[in-house]
């Protein structure tokens, strides 16, 4: 049901995850401008926006009906800014932001990796900038339509700001999952741990599922999540688990047998077959990865502490060969098992 509401909203970078947050907004009766890459807007203006999801209801935003531009000026009158560019796009963003956004504008990264916020702290000194993480994959299913394959809602950094409160009630009008919390750090670096899975979804180049179901795929994931975990341990860093599962039971779980872990997976996470990483969608379509904001910043912390991250180094070195290549190497869970212990 839609509703009136004064806040203006501006997505910055709306590819997959900005066009499904801000036609989420967008249906609860919220003002909002969308900022991307031309195809998109040409998209929308011809198909309209198309946001489903695995479980929840799909909203249906007609032709033409978003306000979709390709160039920064445009946010200009937004109160709210939501930054949805990819982490190596967040400096150049800044610095747009920087020159075109509105004095005290709110503005918040819903982005991976633990340091985009600061990013953007850099370059709007006079501005309120929130970490916000985003608990679930999007990839584009067709012209305008952008599904959700995973659970999981948005954890925006708390703040007494009203215009705040007025997101967080807009997502809820929309049936969009979202909380506020305190401790960003801990939440940024709990989703990095779980976004470790992308590159290994990327390396295998099949769904989230198919890759799950191989035990020594899921025993390689587990293997980078176990090393990114004790690393943040050494460096006094508490990750906090996006879902209701800790990341110590996640870790034992996918080391389990099949006939004990597939029982178990379901009452973790719900996942549809159809699935897959973001990351795999960037490597087919010839972006760029964001692979060291991910597995290179596992590698980075243990470079601080003076020791190495071999797991996810391997990872790093063979994802980034993916890329160079434009392809996956559809690897098997058995022969990424191996990558990892070499």
């Amino acid at each position: 049901m839609a509703v009136e509401n004064k806040v203006k909203v501006a997505v910055f970078g709306a590819g997959s995850i900005g066009c499904y947050v801000g036609g989420y907004l967008q249906s609860a009766g919220a003002a909002v401008t969308y900022i991307g890459r031309k195809r998109f807007a040409q998209r929308l203006k011809e198909h309209g926006l198309t946001l489903t999801h695995l479980e929840r209801e799909t909203i249906s935003l007609p032709p033409g009906s978003s306000d979709f531009h390709i160039t920064p000026e445009y946010i200009s009158h937004a109160d709210v800014i939501l930054v949805t560019v990819k982490s190596q796009d967040t400096d150049a963003a800044g610095k747009a932001l920087a020159w075109h956004a509105k004095a005290g504008a709110l503005v918040i990264s819903l982005q991976n990796g633990v340091s985009n916020a600061d990013v953007l702290r850099a370059h709007l000194p006079e501005h309120t900038v929130l970490a916000g993480m985003v608990a679930f994959n999007v990839t584009a299913a067709g012209p305008g339509v952008f599904h959700s394959g995973t659970e999981g809602g948005l954890v925006i950094e708390a703040n007494s700001d009203p215009r705040l409160a007025a997101l967080v009630t807009l997502f809820t009008i929309a049936g969009m999952p979202i909380e506020t919390n305190e401790n960003m750090d801990g939440v940024s670096w709990g989703k990095l741990l779980i976004n470790l899975s992308n590159a290994v979804n990327a390396l295998h180049g099949d769904t989230l599922l198919t890759g799950l179901s191989q035990r020594d795929y899921r025993k390689a994931l587990a293997a980078s999540i176990e090393e990114g975990l004790n690393l943040c341990r050494s460096a006094e860093i508490n990750p906090i688990p996006t879902g209701a599962v800790n990341l110590e039971t996640m870790i034992k779980t996918l080391r389990l047998p099949n006939l004990l872990y597939k029982p178990l997976m379901k009452k973790m996470i719900k996942i549809d077959a159809a699935a897959r990483s973001s990351m795999l969608d960037d490597l087919e379509m010839g972006r760029p990865p964001e692979i060291d904001y991910l597995q290179g910043e596992i590698v980075r912390l243990a470079e601080t502490q003076g020791t190495g991250a071999p797991v996810n180094a391997a990872i790093l070195k063979a994802t980034k060969a993916a890329f160079e290549a434009g392809v996956s190497p559809k690897l098997s869970g058995r022969q990424i098992l191996s990558l990892v212990k070499t």
